[in-house]
């Protein structure tokens, strides 16, 4: 529930990537399933006079509110119904679907819910995980949700309940479940970078290329890839015979071999970032905490100090 409003998109990685940036997240494990209990000032069941039964159901965003603009049609690109499917069940637990990537991959998010009451007699219904809490109204058949630590300064999802939630379609080649991808499993190291027309090949600004982009790709379908010493989620799926398709929040990358190095692609043309990564044992180490103390206050990858004008 976390996949949209601010999306730095990585700051450098792709065409501006390097740190994953939302309001609302922040485990960088998103697979995993939520244990935790509610903590709320309520009970975390629902009340026996059944506050909680006008939040259950499949609810789907139609409209957005980002840094105070509206979208009612579509959010960068994607259709409304690609932001945030709902849907909030008796046993206090939600699941939040979104499919913000290029090929509309779906990503599944848990939470489990509480009730209380506001001071103005209207019920809140708290979604909460380990790392991340959302406040849920309800007003005229409308769902207002709000991220709980943002408050008013908090991006605001529109939901309306649905019968069934709008489908994004995906396509994949046949027959892949017979394929062995194992060659695409295990760590790597960057070796090439490619944003726009620029290519690293020795150093990405201050930092060693090797150390700059280090993935591990693991059997389960997820990834995790280490941007400057920043760790983001994504998951993975076969997509050809010869290639597997990664993705998280507005990002994606086709994934394929070169010989014997992997290769990630943006595939996009106007913002291009193509990573070429070769295979090792153990991650190489390297003190970023101790670098940073050394470079420039002016962030020379971000934002480039400019030629003073002739």
């Amino acid at each position: 529930m976390r996949r949209i409003i601010c999306f730095c998109m990585s700051a450098v990685l792709l065409a501006g990537a390097f740190c994953g940036c939302d309001n609302k997240k922040k485990p960088n494990n998103d697979s995993q399933p939520v244990t935790e209990a509610v903590t709320t000032t309520a009970a975390s069941s629902v009340p026996a006079d059944n506050t909680g039964k006008q939040f259950l159901g499949k609810w789907e965003t139609y409209k957005v509110s980002v840094n105070g603009e509206i979208y009612e049609t579509v959010y960068a690109d994607y259709p409304l119904s690609s932001v945030c499917r709902l849907e909030i069940t008796d046993d206090n637990k939600a699941k939040y679907y979104d499919n913000l990537n290029p090929r509309g991959k779906e990503r599944v998010f848990e939470y489990n819910w509480g009730i209380t009451v506001d001071d103005n007699g209207n019920d809140v219904l708290h979604l909460k995980s380990p790392d991340e809490s959302f406040d849920c109204t309800i007003c005229q058949g409308e769902m207002s949700m709000i991220n709980a630590y943002m408050g008013d300064e908090s991006d605001i999802y529109y939901l309306l309940p649905v019968s069934e939630f709008t489908v994004v379609e995906t396509t994949t080649e046949a027959g892949l479940d017979k394929v062995d991808y194992s060659k695409f499993m295990g760590k790597w190291e960057a070796s090439e970078i490619t944003m726009g027309e620029e290519v690293y090949t020795d150093t990405l600004g201050d930092y060693p290329v090797n150390v700059s982009f280090q993935l591990e790709m693991k059997k389960d379908n997820t990834a995790s890839m280490s941007i400057l010493n920043s760790a983001q989620g994504y998951e993975w799926e076969p997509e050809k015979k010869t290639q597997l398709y990664m993705w998280n929040d507005m990002e994606g990358f086709a994934v394929t071999m070169q010989g014997n190095t992997l290769v990630l692609d943006n595939e996009n043309a106007e913002s291009r970032f193509v990573l070429k990564l070769k295979k090792v044992d153990e991650f190489t180490e390297y003190d970023f905490e101790a670098a940073a103390n050394s470079i420039p206050d002016e962030n020379i990858i971000l934002e480039p100090e400019e030629e003073p004008a002739t």
